[in-house]
């Protein structure tokens, strides 16, 4: 939490980045985020899902039914929309540049993600647009990278 003023802030740290993708997937997936869900995924008890349910509540971030299935806010949708690109990102710079394994390099992209800037991101991006055209130009021409 960080104080501003006479406002406690809390911050979005990556632990609760992790819950905001993992809602997501299951929002797209299932239909619905169950706390049981989010428990097995993240691998934690219930009651600390729902300890961080509540703090990004506080945030805005997400809504709890009385059914206890948890929704991202538009806000929320927005914040997981980046972090799993971000996750996406690495991922292909890893397994396609970098051929790192994939149990690998789903491990290291999900702690990476809360560390990379935007703008090594974008140059990142940047990056593998530009050598997936040249790798589609040599595939094309049987050339090798």
């Amino acid at each position: 939490m960080v104080k501003k003023g006479s406002a406690i802030i809390m911050a979005l740290t990556p632990v609760r980045e992790d819950y905001l993708k993992v809602i997501l997937e299951l929002n797209e997936s299932k239909g619905v985020a169950r706390v049981t869900d989010i428990a097995d995924r993240l691998d934690v008890t219930k009651a600390t899902v729902s300890q961080t349910i509540s703090k990004l509540i506080a945030l805005r971030l997400v809504t709890r039914e009385k059914d206890r299935t948890v929704f991202l806010t538009d806000d929320g949708r927005q914040k997981a929309d980046t972090i799993r690109k971000r996750n996406l990102l690495l991922k292909k710079f890893l397994t396609e540049i970098l051929e790192v394994d994939h149990s690998t390099s789903e491990k290291d992209a999900c702690m990476m993600e809360h560390l990379v800037s935007c703008e090594t991101l974008e140059k990142l991006e940047g990056y593998l647009q530009k050598t997936n055209k040249q790798m589609q130009i040599n595939f094309v021409r049987g050339d090798k990278l």
